[in-house]
């Protein structure tokens, strides 16, 4: 089945969908994106994602050419051009064709890219192996991923699905993921120097009523010693951390408050399909 992409006000089979190599996300990597899960052709979270996006332009001094209402209008010819099941969306805002390699151009370049998707096993543990590190600005969703791609022959031989970033003793994300823990059934976040995670935002805003949730500065010390540690993204929704280092929580399993949030999370995007 042919796919379609959008570039710059067209919408293409994708693989005519390309840009040219003076593009300052590809010389210098300048450009942010954002990434949603469209669910039987229904995105999920869109205005939020929208909302992320649109502020994490203005914060890096790019313009979006389209309309808020263009853009949705963008994305469901895309989902209607690309029926899938399961689709993943990612929308790409780059600083242009650079004249000197180095200064955006007055016209960015915006792409939107659907794909099809597999969710992983909700029930498969993820290992995450600590570095210290801090991303430069780590309320934007940038394209610099150098660290965690570099990092991933390291990765594979400690066996490990991502990172756990942390510095001055603080822990503060994965590369692709919020992080939580979970101690005597309270569960804590870091509050600071984060990604704002969409799915992190709503397990926030909206689970209060199962558990207590406390954003603060939390230690990689306290981390290894919680009862539970699980990360959000929205390519995962809510994933359970069995093994950090060589610490190994719940014998391996899913904890119970994961297992708990695990599941009303799905009852949330259920309701959110039903308000469509």
């Amino acid at each position: 089945m042919q796919e379609f992409s959008y570039l710059n006000g067209q919408i293409l089979p994708s693989e005519e969908t390309k840009i040219h190599v003076s593009d300052l996300g590809f010389l210098r990597g300048y450009g942010i994106f954002d990434f949603f899960r469209v669910l039987k052709g229904r995105p999920v979270f869109l205005q939020d994602h929208l909302d992320r996006f649109e502020k994490g332009a203005k914060q890096m001094g790019l313009q979006v050419a389209e309309s808020r209402e263009k853009l949705q209008d963008i994305i469901f010819e895309l989902i209607r051009l690309n029926p899938n099941e399961l689709l993943g969306i990612k929308i790409i805002l780059t600083g242009g064709y650079s004249a000197d390699g180095f200064t955006p151009a007055e016209d960015p370049n915006l792409l939107i890219i659907p794909k099809p998707f597999t969710f992983r096993d909700s029930a498969a543990g993820l290992k995450l192996m600590s570095l210290e590190y801090r991303r430069d600005i780590p309320e934007v969703k940038t394209l610099n991923y150098v660290t965690p791609i570099r990092m991933l022959p390291k990765l594979k031989e400690m066996r490990a699905d991502d990172l756990l970033y942390y510095d001055q003793g603080l822990i503060s994300e994965s590369s692709r993921s919020n992080v939580f823990i979970v101690k005597d059934e309270r569960i804590f976040t870091p509050g600071t120097a984060v990604l704002p995670g969409i799915t992190r935002m709503h397990l926030i805003a909206k689970c209060g009523g199962l558990f207590e949730i406390e954003q603060r500065a939390v230690t990689l010390a306290e981390t290894l010693a919680a009862d539970e540690v699980f990360v959000t993204r929205s390519s995962q929704r809510i994933q359970a951390v069995t093994q950090i280092d060589d610490r190994v929580f719940n014998r391996g399993k899913t904890g119970k408050i994961t297992g708990k949030l695990q599941e009303w999370m799905m009852r949330e995007e259920l309701t959110l399909q039903d308000a469509y």
